[in-house]
């Protein structure tokens, strides 16, 4: 991808960040799973739910195990919020411990930007450092 193309994506990512970030710490799944808590709390039975999706009462109950576990599909949460009158809302935001935005994120996964954090650093312990990189956590 062209790295015009990327900056313009950044661009867009970065200027939402904020509000994902804010709305995220709210957005915590509960212990059972989105699925279980909404049914249960709109009165709806597992029953009800799998005739609209078209699947049994025990392939619901395992799509809603399988959201509490982490590992439902993304099509098969979207199925099932739709049957109940929901919409699934999904997205992804950089670890506040690694970089407050995507393009934070950008440059830290930047292969030039390795060589320049190795290179200040090599400077730096010659006493000729520039200092005008931003310090860089350690790579996981």
């Amino acid at each position: 991808m062209k790295p015009e193309v990327r900056g313009l994506i950044r661009k867009g990512l970065d200027q939402r960040v904020a509000a994902l970030k804010s709305t995220a710490a709210h957005a915590q799944r509960p212990a059972r799973g989105w699925l279980r808590a909404v049914r249960e709390a709109i009165g709806l039975k597992q029953e009800t739910v799998a005739k609209t999706i078209g699947v049994t009462r025990p392939s619901y109950r395992d799509l809603e195990s399988s959201e509490a576990r982490g590992s439902i599909s993304l099509s098969s949460l979207t199925r099932a919020a739709e049957a109940m009158d929901c919409e699934l809302v999904y997205f992804l935001v950089p670890r506040d411990a690694v970089a407050k935005t995507f393009g934070e994120l950008a440059l830290r996964h930047d292969p030039a930007m390795k060589h320049l954090h190795a290179s200040e650093h090599s400077m730096a312990l010659e006493g000729q450092a520039v200092g005008d990189l931003a310090p860089q956590s350690p790579a996981k």
